[in-house]
């Protein structure tokens, strides 16, 4: 018989041998002290997955966890949509007033343009995918 492999045991342990397997690996770990403290490793960590509980309603929150809901993400937002709306405003009026060729202007307009144009693009993809995403109330 060759060596039992360590996917013999997991198919041991679970119950999903056949008879005549289940007594060849019988006498394996009868015979083998290494096999026998390997199957107890697998069988504490069989015990230990079955004890695990994903369950959501155990993460409890925090005033923390309130107060950025409430107070610090909506400031933040605010702020950093001013503080865009003022570089975008105050780069506009520098582009504008600049002594250079239209063209270089035009240039470089498209380019701001288009990069603000796929960089919201991907927000909005992204946003999208975030409302229907399964895990988005998972907690570790």
């Amino acid at each position: 018989m060759p060596p039992v492999s360590s996917d013999d045991l997991m198919r041991y342990l679970d119950g999903e041998m056949a008879p005549e397997e289940r007594a060849k690996v019988d006498a394996e770990l009868a015979a083998s002290t290494e096999l026998r403290r390997e199957l107890a490793i697998f069988r504490a960590l069989k015990s230990d997955f079955q004890q695990l509980s994903f369950h959501p309603a155990q993460y409890r929150e925090s005033v923390w966890d309130r107060v950025n809901q409430r107070v610090t993400r909506p400031i933040g937002w605010i702020l950093l949509a001013m503080g865009a709306t003022a570089w975008t405003s105050y780069g506009a009026y520098v582009l504008a007033t600049a002594p250079t060729n239209p063209w270089e202007k035009l240039a470089t307009g498209a380019i701001a343009i288009g990069i603000l144009t796929l960089l919201a693009s991907v927000i909005w993809e992204r946003y999208r995918e975030w409302q229907n995403d399964p895990y988005r109330d998972v907690h570790r």
